[in-house]
């Protein structure tokens, strides 16, 4: 979840990944493709070669990273890797990339072969429907709770967000972390708290209907979701991400450095103050005020900025406009909606720890085989991505069976996410 404009609001890694390429060049060549996808869970402020991104776009450095994955690295394999480029073998070390074992190098961070996300994808879908037939046991609990929510319509929507969203997404990550069944940041030398993570490309696995994927801009008083799958991506018409096209505006002043830092800064700003403006108008609109009077009267926002947010939330559907009334076109959760957000979440996560608790070591013995755990890595690193595979496969089981509204579902405005607005207090966001 992120807004794209210089990480202001910090980009959480799913499966989607974003590559630093490299710049290595043989002989006049053109650059290698890269071979890996590389992203991070935390958060590197480290440039250059202190950062394990930077190390990693080097093409024969993510061979030499696969090389590991099959079997110890000798002193000469990986003297001849780093050879032409800045890397050492002990920037490797120091990156804990590589670990040694006797005169050996083993293969000491998270790194995925193709064969390992295949193995993770076939194993995830039977555990992925054994986690949506848990949740289905409890679907009329779930409907009994969401018949607080004064707007029927919505419901459908709204529980997507809860379970699949904040339930499975945000609150599945949260819990198999306080469980011990996933491992968190570490601690560099640095300072930086991060976790580096690689994907080899070319896996070709089918993620259309997995709701991995959540894009968060969270307000100090309202914050604006899509919960959604990496198809769907970029999310025309959901908050925040009908902002990201204003970063391409400033690419033509990056030949004037100073400039362009500066104009940055300041679309950040406006970009951040029309989404306070739109929690603002959203939550007057859901609180009964619903003529441009009424607002008037009950939004602090400038009449011209008021009009101009109001069109541009009416445009995307998130407001209704009938004979000069407004109504919410996308679920918004209130101060009011506490009770039956906690309701439906603490019957998620009852469900969520019985279902981990059952089969976390099922899944820990059936993916034995992966690459990291034969390289001596724990399971609780590699978790963090068979939770994803899994969920993902629950999510659009869910969707499909009816349990929540199908964001796939012909004619859905929203192809493939679900909006959700949220007064800040109410939801424990993303798991960094």
């Amino acid at each position: 979840m992120r807004i794209h404009f210089g990480g202001v609001i910090a980009g959480v890694f799913l499966l989607a990944s974003s590559t630093i390429l490299s710049g290595e060049e043989t002989g006049g060549s053109e650059p290698e493709e890269p071979l890996l996808s590389t992203g991070v869970t935390g958060s590197i402020r480290a440039s250059g070669l202190d950062d394990p991104q930077y190390v990693l776009s080097f093409v024969s450095i993510q061979r030499l990273m696969l090389d590991a994955t099959s079997h110890p690295l000798t002193s000469e394999e990986v003297a001849a890797a780093v050879r032409g480029t800045p890397v050492t073998l002990d920037r490797l070390l120091q990156l804990e990339l590589l670990r040694r074992d006797d005169d050996k190098f083993r293969l000491n961070y998270l790194l995925l072969t193709s064969a390992d996300q295949q193995a993770i994808y076939a194993a995830s879908a039977g555990f992925g429907q054994s986690l949506a037939d848990a949740f289905r046991a409890h679907k009329p609990e779930f409907d009994q709770i969401l018949t607080r929510y004064p707007d029927a319509s919505l419901r459908a929507q709204l529980l997507f967000g809860l379970i699949a969203g904040a339930g499975l997404n945000w609150g599945g990550l949260h819990l198999a972390t306080e469980l011990g069944y996933r491992v968190q940041p570490g601690h560099h030398a640095n300072g930086d708290v991060y976790l580096i993570h690689s994907t080899e490309r070319g896996a070709q696995l089918n993620l259309v209907g997995f709701y991995l994927d959540s894009q968060t801009a969270p307000g100090p008083k309202v914050s604006f979701s899509t919960f959604g799958d990496g198809d769907s991506m970029p999310r025309l018409q959901g908050l925040p991400d009908v902002f990201d096209g204003l970063e391409s505006a400033v690419e033509d002043w990056k030949k004037l450095p100073s400039v362009y830092a500066t104009l940055r800064s300041e679309y950040i700003v406006l970009v951040l103050s029309a989404i306070d403006d739109a929690g603002q108008i959203m939550s007057a609109v859901a609180a009964g005020n619903d003529t441009d009077k009424l607002l008037s009267t009950n939004v602090s926002i400038s009449t011209d900025r008021r009009k101009s947010v109001v069109a541009l939330l009416t445009a995307i559907g998130y407001l209704r406009e009938t004979d000069h009334h407004y109504s919410v076109g996308v679920p918004i959760l209130l101060d009011r909606d506490k009770p039956m957000v906690d309701a439906a979440l603490t019957l998620s996560r009852r469900v969520l720890t019985e279902w981990l608790r059952a089969n976390y070591s099922l899944m820990e013995k059936k993916l034995a085989g992966l690459s990291p755990i034969r390289n001596g890595l724990p399971f609780t690193l590699v978790f963090n991505e068979v939770w994803h595979y899994t969920f993902g496969f629950a999510t659009k089981s869910l969707a499909e069976a009816g349990f929540y509204t199908n964001p796939r579902a012909p004619g859905n405005r929203y192809e493939g996410y679900v909006p959700l607005v949220w007064t800040s207090s109410l939801l424990q966001g993303p798991s960094e």
